[in-house]
Formats: structure tokens, C-alpha cells, sequence
């Protein structure tokens, strides 16, 4: 098993797609691609980026809130 390990920029990204202040375009498609790859990020019908239960239990892991 592996542990998800998200870096300060990595967490303020997650934190506003959270958040739903992310708007559409504002991520670079290499970001979306890598984390879409993790199965972190998932683009809904509208293309608005949104975080799987992966995502929140990584962003979640690293503000300390599981272990």
C-alpha cells in the first residue's frame, strides 16, 4: 500500500476545486491529466473539475484530519 503525499501547491489546488472556486480553463491540462490519471480529479458534464472520495481522503490526509 502507498500513501498520497500532496505538496502545499497540490493542496491549495484541491482546497479550491473543493471549494468550487476553480473555474473552468484556470487549470493547466497537464495538471487535470495527471490527477484524472490518479483518479483524484474527475471533470463533470459541465467541465467543472471535482474531487473523487481519493481526492478528498488525500487532501483530507494532509491537512492532518486522518492518519
Amino acid at each position: 500500500m502507498f500513501k498520497i503525499i500532496l505538496q502545499a501547491e497540490e493542496q491549495a489546488l484541491f482546497k479550491a476545486i473543493r471549494d468550487g472556486v476553480c473555474p473552468i480553463g484556470i487549470i493547466p491540462d497537464v495538471i487535470l491529466l495527471k490527477y484524472s490519471g490518479l483518479r483524484m480529479i474527475h471533470i463533470d458534464e459541465h467541465g467543472y473539475p471535482r474531487l473523487t472520495d481519493l481526492g478528498e481522503a488525500a487532501l483530507a490526509r494532509a491537512q492532518g484530519r486522518i492518519q
